[in-house]
């Protein structure tokens, strides 16, 4: 059934859906991964979650995201020092969406907040390391890398061949990076294997050139990272047999319903950390458009 109907049939949101759908938690069956395109739901897996005895709130809780001002409170802190966090790259977001205003909001999971107030993680109260409040102070903002990465992780969890997953790591890469290392055969074989858009046809071309820079990595070391990334899939799908055209499947099944796996606590990014990484002020435009918030709730 479609994405709607399946929400309709779990009791729960859209965007609840979407996220329990990132999280593995819903085996899907993809279609061609054209724009806007929604994967559908096999009635098997509605049948197999309803029996549940704690459904739709025992899935509507492991989905549940909040933003700063509540995150703030459930790790105990200030919506302040939450903010300096999540740009630090310690707290990572699990999806974000634009505000009326056109600005980027981002969401996190309260499961995994309340997992790092549990293992009372570091930073979390008294006064930043140095190396910490120097990149605050370049204005670097680790949020829109960290989402890429966590996408990545998904999208390669739910791979099931070697082509889908050069596939996942070319789509956060410009095309000219790929393009190159490709024959016109490998190129349609990419194609045919790459995967869901990260956002849907967005309502209005504002709102598109908002979006579009967030599903990209930026230039430099990121772009470097992935590249190489992806320069090894290819030659590992190289010897794989390539993907004649693109058939809806299943998804990974995701069995019983589950607590989604809580980040490790905050860390100081140490050296050769994937964490969150000092860019250059170019980089940093190609992003989102900053815009100051109208509300406290905005500051993460």
């Amino acid at each position: 059934m479609s994405a709607e109907a399946a929400a309709r049939a779990l009791g729960v949101r859209q965007n609840e859906f979407e996220t329990a759908v990132g999280l593995g938690l819903l085996a899907t069956t993809e279609g061609t991964g054209e724009p806007g395109q929604r994967p559908k739901v096999p009635v098997s897996e509605i049948r197999r979650l309803l029996p549940s005895a704690d459904q739709p709130d025992g899935l509507r809780a492991q989905v549940a995201t909040t933003g700063a001002r509540d995150g703030a409170a459930l790790l105990g802190i200030t919506e302040e020092r939450f903010a300096k966090l999540a740009r630090l790259g310690l707290l990572t977001p699990v999806r974000c969406h634009l505000n009326r205003y056109h600005c980027v909001v981002w969401r996190y999971l309260a499961d995994e907040l309340r997992a790092v107030r549990r293992h009372q993680a570091p930073h979390l109260t008294g006064q930043l390391p140095p190396p910490l409040r120097q990149l605050l102070a370049t204005g670097d903002d680790a949020r829109p890398r960290t989402w890429r990465r966590r996408v990545l992780a998904q999208r390669l969890g739910r791979a099931g061949t070697t082509w889908e997953r050069a596939a996942a790591v070319a789509a956060l890469l410009p095309r000219s990076h790929t393009a190159a290392l490709l024959t016109p055969d490998e190129q349609r074989s990419l194609d045919a294997a790459r995967p869901r858009p990260l956002f849907a046809r967005a309502r209005s071309a504002t709102a598109e050139r908002a979006l579009e820079p967030l599903a990209r990595a930026l230039p430099g070391p990121e772009t470097e990272q992935y590249a190489a990334e992806f320069a090894e899939l290819l030659d590992e799908a190289r010897t794989a047999p390539r993907p004649p055209h693109r058939v809806p499947r299943l998804r990974r099944p995701a069995g019983r319903l589950r607590r989604p796996t809580p980040t490790r606590p905050p860390q100081s990014p140490g050296p050769g950390s994937t964490g969150p990484a000092r860019t250059h002020g170019q980089d940093r435009a190609r992003q989102a458009p900053s815009c100051q918030e109208r509300s406290s709730r905005s500051l993460a």
